[in-house]
């Protein structure tokens, strides 16, 4: 089980889902530092709501330059993996691996065209 306590995590992204991965992860602990590269994604009024909840904001043009010094990188879909300037790709997650990672119980996925919701009201019965 990953330990978030005490741990130095970058979230690439501020939009929903980064925002949501970030005030989890501080719940959870870790020292959290959000990047994006749209200075206007967020207010000034949310932006100070989470920097008083301990979340940090690098935005802007070069908003990647001080992606270094993380236990764990989450890394929204809309950024690309090309676009990061890191070697060690290990620390590299997403929201729905840290999601695999965390759940204390067997995950099933189903997939396809049809039949998605009768397949998954089968194996919940």
């Amino acid at each position: 089980m990953i330990r978030l306590k005490g741990k130095k995590v970058a979230v690439l992204g501020a939009g929903v889902e980064g925002l949501s991965s970030a005030k989890w992860l501080r719940e959870q602990g870790a020292k959290v530092t959000g990047f994006d590269k749209n200075p206007k994604i967020l207010s000034n009024e949310v932006i100070k709501k989470l920097r008083s909840e301990g979340v940090q904001f690098k935005t802007g043009k070069n908003y990647l330059n001080k992606l270094s010094g993380f236990d764990l990188i989450i890394r929204s879909p809309g950024v690309k993996i090309s676009q990061l300037p890191i070697t060690n790709y290990q620390l590299l997650s997403s929201q729905t691996k840290l999601f695999f990672d965390l759940c204390p119980c067997p995950i099933i996925g189903i997939t396809g065209t049809k039949g998605k919701g009768t397949t998954a009201s089968l194996v919940y019965e």
